[in-house]
C-alpha cells in the first residue's frame, strides 16, 4: 500500500509538472464490462479544456471531454490501452448489456460534431453509429442491445440556431421585436408588470434553463435509423426501465421563485411503443441535474427523491406507473441535514424496499408499508455513499446480507469505507487510511455484478493524486489500477495536519495547515492562508493539492518553503464579512503560536466567493503583507445587477437566498448590502493586492474585477490587475500559456512580498 516513491528530491515542483496533470473525466462514470473483466475509463489533460457553454452548445462537446481519451484496462492481468489513440474527443463509455459493445461520444468524424460511436469488441472495430448532432451526456441501452437511446439537437433547429438560444435565452423565434430597424444590433429583454392582486411574482433567472433543450431519440444500432420519442423539451435526465418498454425523464419547468437556485421539475414517463406520456409528478424540487430518479427492477415503480437548495426534508417518493398513484414514503424531518446533491435511491432485488441516506444515516423505505426507518447509523461518521450496481440496484455482498457505504470522519478529516448488515444494521470499519474516497467523480464507488466480490473506487491524499483502485469486499488487499499522474512521485511534497482553534465568539474551528516540503521543527516559514468563506475547508485534510489541481495545487506552494493554512470559516446572515475576520484570523494566530508561521510574512489568496473573502479580510486587519482576489468581487450591489447576454442574473440568487447571507434585496436591507462590501472600505487598505480576472467570466462579471481595480488604484493603493482575455471564471479551465503565466505570477508576487526575509 505505499503510495511514496523511495527517490524524491526536494526541489519545487515545477509548474509544468502541476500543470500538466491528467484526470480521469469526473462526468463520465467508471463503466465494468457485464462479465467484470475490463473497465471502460477516459482520461483528459488539464489544459485540454475549455468552459465555453456556447461552443459547447454548437459542437456538442462539453469542456470536460476536450481531447479525452477512452481506455480499456483488463482487471485481471492490468493490461491497458487508449481506444481512441487520441484523436479528437471522446467520452461516456458505456458497454451493451451483453458486453460486446461499447458505446460512446466522439466528434472524431472531422464534422466538427458529437456523434455516437460504438466498439465492437471482438472485432476491434470503431464505426459512427448515426449523423444525428448528440447534445447531453447519456447513453441508454435497450435491453436486446439494438438501439441506443440519445438526446440531440432539436429537430426542427440548426446547431447555430441551437447556440443561439442558449446564448440569448429566446426559445420560439417570434420572440425577437418586431420593431427593430433593419441593420440595428439592438438585443430587446422585456419585464411584464405584475398588479398587486396578480398570482404571478417577478423572476430573475439564474441561470438559461434551456440549456437542457434538446430531442431524446432512438437510434438503431445496425442502420442508425432515428426515431424522435420527445421533442424540442428542457430534458435534464432520462432514465430506460428495466424491459425497455418505457423512459422516463425530468423536465426543468422554471425556478421556484425570484432570487432561488431552485428548479422546479416534471417527471415524465413515456410508453416508448405507444409514445402515450404520462407525467408521474408534477412542479416537484430536485436538485439542479434533475437525476435522483430510479426505476424499480421490473419497471412497476418509479422512485425520486427531493432536492435542491430550498428543500429541507429531501423525502423519498415513488409512483405506481400501473395506478399513477404517487406516495411519500419517508415524511423526514424537515430539519434533517443533507448538505450535498440527494443521491439517487436504489432499489432491492425484490422491488420491496429503496435504500437512501438521511441525517447521515442508511435509510431503508417500504413500498408497501409506506413507511421509512434507519438501517445503520455508525457512531462518530457519516454515511455519505452507498454502492450501486450500475443498475439503480444496491449492491450487495455476503449472499445479499450486507452492503458497503462510503463514510466521513468528520473528527479526523478522512474518508472511510464500512459493511453494513442489512438485517442488523451491524457495521464493521473496512478501510481508514488518511485517504478521500469522494474526490472529484461524480460515481464514488461501482460494484461488480460479480456476485459482489470486487468494488472500483477512486483514492487520493494530499501527496497522492487520484487513481482508480480494485479490492474485495474485505479490503485486505486493495490493488491500484492506474497511476495517471507520475511526474508528482520525483518531488518530495509537503504533509498536511488538522488544526483546532476557537473563533472570536467561541465557536470551536478547524483547519488544514500544509507544511513545507523542506519542513523542520523549531523553523518559521511564511504562511499563505487560502480562504473560501462559508466552507469547511477542513475537510479537504486527504484532497491531493488541497484547494484543487492545476493552477490552485498548493503544493506548489509548501515545495517552495510556505505553509499554507485552510481555515473553516463559517458565516451567518447577515454579517458575512465580519465572519470572516471572526474566524479566519484566529486560526492565523493559532499557526504562529505553534511556531511554524512568521507573523510578519503572511499573505491570503481565494478564488470567487474567496476573493470576495479575501477582500473582506484586507479591509479589517493589516495582518496581511500580500494578497491575491482571483475573479472575486467586492461590492454586493454592483454584483446584484450583473446580467448574462441571455438576460439571466445569476448574482442576484447568490445574494438573496445563496452564500452572499445578505437574506434580501438591496431595497429590503440596503445597510446590510453596504455593510457586507469591502468597496466601502478600500480606504482602509495597506495590504498589496494582486487582482486576477477573466474577461469572459460569466460568473463573476469582468466589470467586478474592473470596480476593484479603478476604486484601489484612485485611493492609491499598491495594486495589479492581471486580466485575461478570453477566459472564463475559473482557471482551472483556462488555456495552458494563462495558467502557466497566472501560476508563474502568483509565485512571484508572494515571492516578493513573502519570501524577503526567507
Amino acid at each position: 500500500m505505499s503510495r511514496v516513491a523511495t527517490a524524491q528530491n526536494v526541489e519545487s515542483v515545477p509548474v509544468e509538472a502541476a500543470l500538466n496533470v491528467r484526470f480521469v473525466d469526473e462526468l463520465s462514470p467508471l463503466a465494468v464490462s457485464p462479465d467484470g473483466q475490463n473497465l471502460a475509463y477516459v482520461v483528459r489533460g488539464n489544459h485540454e479544456n475549455k468552459l465555453d457553454l456556447i461552443e459547447q452548445a454548437r459542437t456538442g462537446v462539453p469542456w470536460h471531454a476536450m481531447r479525452a481519451d477512452i481506455w480499456i484496462l483488463n482487471i485481471k492481468t492490468g493490461e491497458k490501452k487508449n481506444l481512441t489513440a487520441r484523436i479528437a474527443s471522446n467520452w461516456l463509455p458505456t458497454w451493451s448489456p451483453h458486453g460486446g459493445l461499447l458505446a460512446f461520444f466522439s466528434d472524431r468524424d472531422g464534422a466538427g460534431q458529437a456523434r455516437v460511436w460504438i466498439w465492437d469488441v471482438a472485432k476491434n472495430e470503431l464505426r459512427r453509429v448515426s449523423e444525428v448532432d448528440v447534445r447531453g451526456n447519456q447513453i441508454e441501452w435497450s435491453p436486446d442491445e439494438k438501439t441506443l437511446f440519445i438526446t440531440t439537437v432539436p429537430h426542427n433547429i440548426s446547431t447555430e440556431g441551437y447556440a443561439k438560444i442558449l446564448s440569448s435565452g429566446k426559445t420560439l423565434p417570434n420572440t425577437d421585436d418586431t420593431r427593430k430597424t433593419p441593420g440595428s444590433s439592438i438585443i430587446l429583454f422585456r419585464a411584464a408588470p405584475i398588479s398587486p392582486n396578480a398570482q404571478a411574482t417577478p423572476m430573475s433567472d439564474p441561470w438559461n434553463l434551456d440549456l437542457y433543450l434538446r430531442d431524446l431519440v432512438s437510434v438503431d444500432v445496425s442502420t442508425g435509423r432515428i426515431t424522435w420519442i420527445v421533442q424540442n423539451q428542457r430534458i435534464a435526465t432520462y432514465l430506460l426501465s428495466a424491459n425497455g418498454s418505457r423512459v422516463a425523464y425530468s423536465r426543468a419547468k422554471n425556478f421556484e421563485i425570484a432570487g432561488s437556485q431552485q428548479t422546479l421539475f416534471d417527471i415524465v414517463s413515456m410508453d416508448i411503443l405507444g409514445r402515450r406520456e404520462t407525467i408521474l409528478a408534477s412542479n416537484v424540487r430536485l436538485d439542479y441535474d434533475g437525476a435522483a430518479f430510479s426505476w424499480s427492477p421490473s419497471g412497476a415503480y418509479l422512485s425520486f427523491r427531493a432536492g435542491g437548495v430550498a428543500e429541507k426534508a429531501h423525502d423519498c417518493y415513488i409512483v405506481n406507473l400501473k395506478s399513477g398513484k404517487l406516495q411519500n414514503l419517508t415524511h423526514l424531518d424537515p430539519q434533517l441535514r443533507l448538505q450535498r446533491k440527494a443521491e439517487t435511491p436504489l432499489w432491492d432485488s425484490k422491488e420491496e424496499n429503496v435504500y437512501f441516506i438521511a441525517d447521515n444515516a442508511l435509510w431503508r423505505a417500504s413500498v408497501n408499508r409506506n413507511s421509512a426507518t434507519i438501517v445503520a447509523r455508525i457512531p462518530n461518521r457519516e454515511v455519505r455513499f452507498m454502492t450501486s450496481d450500475s443498475h439503480n440496484g444496491l449492491w450487495t455482498t455476503d449472499n445479499g446480507k450486507s452492503t458497503i457505504v462510503v463514510t466521513h470522519d468528520n473528527f479526523g478529516k478522512q474518508d472511510g469505507f464500512y459493511k453494513i448488515s442489512l438485517d442488523s444494521g451491524e457495521n464493521t470499519q473496512l478501510l481508514e487510511q488518511g485517504q478521500c474516497y469522494t474526490c472529484g467523480q461524480q460515481d464514488h464507488v461501482t460494484g461488480i455484478r460479480d456476485g459482489g466480490q470486487r468494488l472500483v473506487y477512486f483514492s487520493e491524499d494530499v501527496r497522492s493524486s487520484s487513481d482508480i483502485w480494485i479490492s474485495s469486499p474485505a479490503f485486505r488487499s486493495p490493488r491500484r489500477l492506474t497511476h495517471i499522474n507520475p511526474q508528482f512521485d520525483a518531488y518530495h511534497l509537503g504533509a498536511a495536519q488538522l488544526l483546532t482553534w476557537s473563533s472570536v465568539d467561541g465557536e470551536e474551528l478547524h483547519g488544514v495547515l500544509l507544511l513545507p516540503s523542506n519542513y523542520r521543527k523549531g523553523n518559521r516559514y511564511p504562511l499563505i492562508v487560502w480562504v473560501y468563506g462559508g466552507h469547511t475547508l477542513s475537510d479537504r485534510l486527504d484532497h491531493f493539492g488541497l484547494a484543487g489541481v492545476g493552477p490552485f495545487n498548493l503544493q506548489m506552494f509548501a515545495t517552495r518553503g510556505y505553509a499554507v493554512l485552510l481555515p473553516d470559516a463559517p458565516q451567518h446572515l447577515g454579517t458575512p464579512m465580519l465572519d470572516l475576520a471572526k474566524t479566519v484570523l484566529p486560526g492565523v494566530d493559532k499557526v504562529i503560536s505553534m511556531g511554524i508561521a512568521d507573523p510578519d510574512q503572511v499573505g491570503a489568496m481565494g478564488h470567487s466567493y474567496g476573493g470576495y473573502s479575501v477582500l473582506s479580510l484586507i479591509v479589517q486587519t493589516t495582518r496581511f503583507k500580500a494578497a491575491i482576489e482571483l475573479d472575486g468581487m467586492a461590492n454586493e450591489l454592483s454584483a446584484y445587477g450583473q446580467m448574462g447576454p441571455d438576460g439571466t442574473a445569476f448574482q442576484t440568487s447568490i445574494s438573496e437566498q445563496g452564500q452572499g447571507l445578505i437574506g434580501g434585496t438591496p431595497w429590503q436591507f440596503r445597510e446590510r448590502y453596504i455593510e457586507n462590501s469591502p468597496f466601502f472600505y478600500f480606504d482602509r487598505v495597506q495590504t498589496p493586492l494582486l487582482i486576477v480576472h477573466g474577461s469572459e467570466d460569466k460568473t463573476v462579471a469582468p466589470f467586478l474585477g474592473d470596480e476593484i481595480f479603478v476604486a484601489l488604484r484612485r485611493l492609491g493603493k499598491n495594486v495589479e490587475y492581471a486580466k485575461y482575455e478570453g477566459e472564463n471564471h475559473s482557471p482551472l479551465y483556462w488555456s495552458y500559456p494563462n495558467q502557466s503565466d497566472l501560476c508563474n505570477r502568483m509565485i512571484e508576487w508572494f515571492g516578493r512580498y513573502l519570501m524577503a526575509r526567507h
